[in-house]
């Protein structure tokens, strides 16, 4: 069975003394307890966002001092995300503009397969009354559809148990193309890069290779490391040095593999696997030798783990009309060969603006002589055979898509999240071993989206948990930057950046919680929809557990499948009566 874990590692030393944290943490305590009585503050708290959130606005700006730079590595969705959540954040002077997106892509993702996106990823966009975030989320709306009954089911047919997401307190779920969510995130975007306080900067002579590590004049930023001529001639550094560096350039991010994994052992480990038994050990043996365990498990902290399935995914040009069984989404649950299928409805504006209905659907099979086969059609008539006896409609609607349009991608996630890097000249020293100055901890580095931590796709939350994470980073930012910098030994800064440090920190350990709940339900459901035949376990789901789910009333089972819902989104159960 696969398992999430967290592991707690207490040492002695940090990248700032515990009286530097308590002090900061004193602070931001003062600041929100000052501004919250005061007649002429105004905040907002995110439901989703966590205890420490409460997101400041103020009408005032900083001094002519040196403000926070931000670069931001990504383009897809949670790099966007960050960009469009950072933004008021320039209109209010807190941070120096623009806010700089680095992407190295050519062309704008074109992919119009179905994705999700659960309403805790829209709410810090609905919530505010910025025209960008209206406009991202209003042709978001308009151009995907809401996901309303949902169940899961056997390959005989029969359910388990059936949701309606439309109840009370329950959070929405809105398919849309990949493409139309993009573009109204870039829509959004351009709106902000036309008012100057975002700067896209897109093509392969974008492409980040790393951050300088010898600038070593500047206290607390860096610039970024650009392979402007291509991989093979010397990176060259860019115009401006950044105090912040938001990693959200993907499961296979240059910045995590660079600088992620070494600075973990003081820290929360959380992912979808241990650490090997030599680094679990907790005896000073290991403390005196902590360098040495960051630097040799630091491939494992930051590696990539084959979740041992490929998923399969199409649009079927179907409609409700035409077959029948699509009145209401489900997922079926299979037994071997991690096998397992699900279809949600999606419409979405056609041409001269006429809706279009199509049914998006997956597949997880764990199949070598499917996945091997590289012609499309005999690749469609292996699956349809693998799923042949399952009910309707599930092959009407794999039958009814053009073999050259059904996606195939290997099922990959990370190992474990990546902490922020809160002492980059530090790290450089001990890992690289160059020299750094004498004050200052260099450039901050946040990871976002699938940088953060490439989740198991079986719940398709990647894209919500990306977004999740651009607006807390936003919440915690404004947190500290409206502060007054009076606690730390630059005076050139308009911000403190110790107390930016321990803020991010924060940011992450309150993140832990959303994260721990989503790996938790990973496993239910992997253990429940993908059992492994001849195993204790899947004897377990097959005689027992599923049989009781099926005769079960719904008046039992449907406030079971919702609570399980609201926990992998880390939300509190809906109060009843």
């Amino acid at each position: 069975m696969v398992r999430s874990y967290v592991w707690r590692w207490k040492t002695s030393s940090n990248v700032f003394s515990s009286s530097n944290y308590n002090t900061t943490r004193r602070l931001l305590r003062h600041k929100n307890e000052a501004a919250s009585s005061s007649p002429v503050s105004l905040f907002r708290l995110s439901e989703s966002s966590g205890p420490y959130h409460v997101r400041f606005f103020s009408s005032s700006t900083k001094s002519s001092k040196e403000r926070l730079r931000v670069a931001v590595v990504g383009g897809g969705a949670a790099g966007l995300s960050t960009a469009l959540h950072l933004a008021p954040l320039v209109t209010q002077g807190l941070i120096s503009g623009p806010i700089e997106i680095y992407d190295s892509q050519e062309r704008p993702s074109h992919r119009d397969i179905g994705v999700g996106i659960w309403s805790t990823a829209l709410d810090a966009f609905q919530k505010d009354t910025l025209d960008s975030h209206r406009l991202a989320v209003d042709d978001m709306l308009r151009k995907g559809t809401f996901v309303h009954e949902a169940g899961y089911r056997t390959p005989q047919g029969d359910w388990l148990a059936e949701s309606n997401l439309e109840g009370e307190g329950l959070p929405d779920l809105l398919f849309l193309r990949e493409m139309d969510m993009l573009d109204a995130l870039r829509k959004a975007v351009h709106l902000e890069v036309n008012r100057g306080n975002v700067v896209l900067h897109s093509g392969s002579h974008y492409k980040v290779d790393s951050i300088m590590e010898d600038a070593t004049t500047e206290p607390w930023s860096a610039p970024l490391m650009l392979l402007r001529d291509g991989p093979d001639q010397p990176p060259v550094p860019t115009e401006r040095d950044y105090h912040l560096i938001v990693a959200a350039d993907g499961m296979n991010s240059v910045l995590r593999t660079a600088y992620g994994g070494f600075n973990i052992q003081s820290r929360i480990l959380t992912g979808m696997y241990a650490m090997d038994d030599a680094v679990k050990s907790r005896g000073s043996a290991r403390t005196n030798a902590r360098d040495e365990w960051a630097i040799s498990n630091q491939a494992d902290a930051t590696g990539i783990q084959d979740r041992n399935y490929s998923v399969f995914r199409g649009n079927a040009p179907v409609t409700r009309n035409e077959v029948q069984g699509l009145d209401r989404s489900f997922q079926t649950w299979g037994e071997g060969r991690n096998m397992r299928f699900a279809t949600v409805p999606m419409c979405y504006p056609g041409k001269d603006g006429v809706k279009e209905e199509r049914h998006v659907w997956f597949i997880t099979i764990d199949d070598d002589t499917i996945t091997s086969e590289t012609d499309p059609s005999k690749r469609k008539e292996l699956l349809l055979e693998a799923f042949a006896d399952w009910h309707d409609p599930i092959g009407q609607l794999v039958t009814a898509t053009p073999p050259q349009e059904i996606l195939m991608e290997r099922a990959l996630a990370h190992r474990h999240s990546q902490q922020p890097v809160v002492d980059f000249y530090g790290l450089i020293n001990k890992v690289y071993k160059k020299s750094i100055p004498a004050i200052g901890q260099g450039p901050a580095i946040q990871y976002v989206g699938d940088a953060f931590l490439t989740v198991d796709p079986i719940l398709a939350q990647g894209f919500t948990v990306g977004m999740e994470g651009a607006a807390t980073l936003a919440n915690a930012l404004e947190s500290c930057l409206t502060v007054d910098a009076q606690h730390h030994f630059d005076n050139k800064l308009a911000f403190d950046p110790y107390l930016l440090r321990t803020e991010l920190m924060l940011r992450h350990d309150s993140r832990l919680h959303r994260l721990i709940c989503l790996l938790r339900i990973t496993e239910l459901v992997q253990a429940l929809g993908q059992p492994i035949s001849g195993t204790l376990a899947g004897m377990i789901s097959r005689d027992i557990i599923r049989p009781i789910m099926k005769l079960s009333p719904n008046f039992i089972k449907t406030p079971i499948f919702n609570a399980v819902l609201q926990y992998s989104l880390g939300l509190p159960p809906t109060k009843r009566g």
